[in-house]
């Protein structure tokens, strides 16, 4: 057998390593993905709104921040609407956080849907999503859509639910149908229907890339009492939608809230324990879902917010005391600094640990038996 020269040897050894390497790596992930796939009671399922939804895009920030290896997994799920989504969280095994909107939980409440009211508590308020309704240019109020097909979203979906409670607030008789919104979209486009209705956090991306000239406008949703009552009155304007609102004044339109919702549940149960560590780490990763690269909405989230007549997750509600008391502690130990004469510009960590450590001796001392 020729014996290789030393170079080519060297060669042959050099391709090698890497091969070898690579190989090794590609193990290592691999075996990462088992354990994290077999790990018990770190996976929590969490369903949102369907393709291309502002929910289910909130759902995969969610996903994507909250993952902490073996200690907790986020799996957003695409789900039917918020009608489905409270029946797939009470009775589908693997569903523990849904997002679902504010009317659709009291009305499913109130028409014995949910089993009873303290089955479903909330985590967190999220924002307000506007309704959309999008029409051609033949359209020119609401009250024309009386006897005309207008897409509603899917049966058995919030947007259904939503549409139809707004449509009898305003008297419209319309001949509703039910799509998806890209199909609804599409026969607009067409002019096989008057109208669609979208509810989603603004820029919604299927709305925002329609191209101009496509002979499609929003129409405004006049305001009376009950309407005002039930929905936030909000408007669509130009800088979101620049191919479907002109320069000028924004449409009048109204919101229906958000909120991240799962059921009640004992302390010691394997899904309560899975949640708390899901809402423990919502609420020390918050201020990273404000950055850039993800959905401009949550600016306008505050955990805080309360949602009336609903009660609070109790491990929510125990992160939120917390936050609050810290917030008090940092405000006091800030007017302590400036009592004392010194500036917190400028101080050193170990300088503002020092005065930190009096500060809790001073706190301690000072307070009621």
């Amino acid at each position: 057998m020729p014996r290789l020269s030393p170079i080519f040897a060297l060669l042959i050894a050099g391709l090698t390593v890497p091969i070898i390497a690579a190989s090794a790596q590609a193990g290592d992930s691999v075996a990462d993905a088992v354990r994290r796939a077999s790990a018990q009671n770190t996976t929590i399922g969490l369903i949102a709104g369907g393709a291309g939804s502002t929910d289910a895009r909130i759902a995969g920030d969610i996903s994507q921040v909250l993952d902490d290896g073996d200690k907790l997994r986020v799996l957003p799920m695409l789900g039917e609407g918020s009608v489905q989504n409270l029946a797939d969280l009470i009775y589908l095994k693997g569903v523990d956080v849904a997002i679902v909107h504010t009317d659709v939980l009291t009305e499913t409440m109130q028409s014995g849907a949910i089993p009873r009211e303290s089955s479903v508590q909330y985590i967190a308020k999220l924002f307000p999503e506007e309704v959309h309704v999008l029409a051609r240019t033949d359209v020119a109020s609401l009250q024309d859509l009386n006897g005309r097909m207008v897409s509603i979203g899917a049966l058995g979906s919030g947007t259904e639910l939503t549409t139809s409670a707004l449509l009898d607030m305003v008297h419209v008789a319309a001949n509703v149908v039910h799509a998806s919104d890209s199909t609804a979209l599409n026969r607009l486009l067409h002019g096989e229907i008057a109208a669609m209705i979208v509810i989603g956090g603004e820029p919604v991306p299927l709305l925002q890339g329609i191209e101009p000239g496509a002979g499609l406008h929003f129409l405004p949703i006049p305001l009376n009492a009950q309407i005002v009552d039930a929905y936030l009155p909000t408007s669509l304007d130009h800088q979101r939608y620049p191919n479907l609102v002109p320069p000028g004044p924004p449409v009048d339109t109204v919101a229906v809230g958000s909120v991240l919702v799962t059921l009640a549940a004992t302390s010691d149960t394997q899904r309560a324990k899975r949640v708390n560590r899901f809402v423990d780490a919502l609420f020390d990763r918050f201020p990273q879902l404000r950055q850039a690269g993800f959905h401009p909405k949550w600016h306008e989230v505050s955990l805080s917010a309360q949602v009336q007549g609903w009660t609070r997750y109790p491990e929510a509600a125990s992160n939120l005391k917390r936050d609050q008391g810290d917030n008090e502690l940092r405000t006091s130990f800030d007017s302590y600094v400036s009592q004392s004469g010194q500036k917190p510009s400028g101080m050193s960590n170990e300088r503002r640990e020092a005065l930190f450590r009096d500060f809790l001796r001073w706190k301690e001392q000072h307070s009621g038996p």
